[in-house]
């Protein structure tokens, strides 16, 4: 069981399939349960770990990202939870790029990202919420023309947008990449002279599902761009 760690590199991440077969290559007079025994083990010693769904990595030097959310932040999110029980959106603060960049963000902003057909209903209660800070869909102007430090940003929420590994409202760092790459108020918002900073960043430091940022690319409908972003920013060597 101690060969299959040593197999997985490091950043990359393995489905399940893949790692029950390696198992069977170690073991192959083993059953199924006890493949399925072996690989648990693995998970509950820390040896291997789970990003996502389907998703598993070798526990080493990278980490997964995780952010500590504004207390403003947090009240948004439990807003929005106390009033709307089944409603999937997710929540993302500018601050949060803060990790990654050489010049930081001064005032930050509250993105909401919630399911289209609820989108008009999410701003009329978060307005009568936070009257005068308060935008839906702005355009870049009238975004920088208003902004005040904790803004909240209403946006459309892409269908299939990866959900946060501690709560469904995170915003995972791959699709942080990719809205910061793709999004028309985000790429006027996030200097192009910061990506290099932030790509280098997030891949050196931390662990990243591939599949799920072209995944999320493709529904944004962007997948040539975030990849042409990709292959410019990131490192060169790219082990995922």
């Amino acid at each position: 069981m101690e060969y299959l760690p040593n197999t997985m590199h490091a950043g990359r991440s393995y489905s399940r399939n893949w790692l029950l077969s390696r198992l069977r290559r170690e073991n192959p007079e083993a059953s199924e349960d006890a493949l399925v025994y072996s690989l648990r083990k693995l998970l509950s010693e820390g040896k291997i770990i789970r990003i996502g769904w389907n998703q598993y990595a070798c526990a080493q030097e990278k980490k997964i990202y995780q952010h500590d959310y504004s207390s403003e932040a947090v009240q948004v999110a439990d807003f929005l939870y106390d009033n709307y029980t089944d409603l999937d959106f997710r929540l993302f603060e500018l601050i949060q790029l803060n990790d990654f960049m050489n010049h930081l963000i001064a005032h930050n902003t509250i993105f909401v990202y919630v399911e289209n057909d609820m989108l008009d209903f999410v701003f009329d209660s978060l307005i009568r919420k936070y009257p005068g800070r308060t935008m839906l869909k702005p355009k870049a102007d009238d975004y920088f023309r208003y902004l005040q430090d904790n803004e909240i940003v209403v946006g459309r929420l892409p269908s299939e947008s990866p959900k946060g590994l501690e709560k469904p409202w995170h915003s995972r760092l791959e699709k942080i990449l990719v809205d910061i790459s793709v999004d028309k108020l985000l790429t006027q918002i996030v200097p192009q002279g910061e990506y290099e900073s932030i790509f280098q960043t997030a891949f050196e430091q931390f662990l990243l599902d591939k599949n799920t940022m072209i995944r999320y690319a493709k529904r944004r409908g962007a997948a040539d761009k975030f990849e042409s972003i990709l292959n410019k920013y990131a490192p060169k060597r790219q082990d995922f």
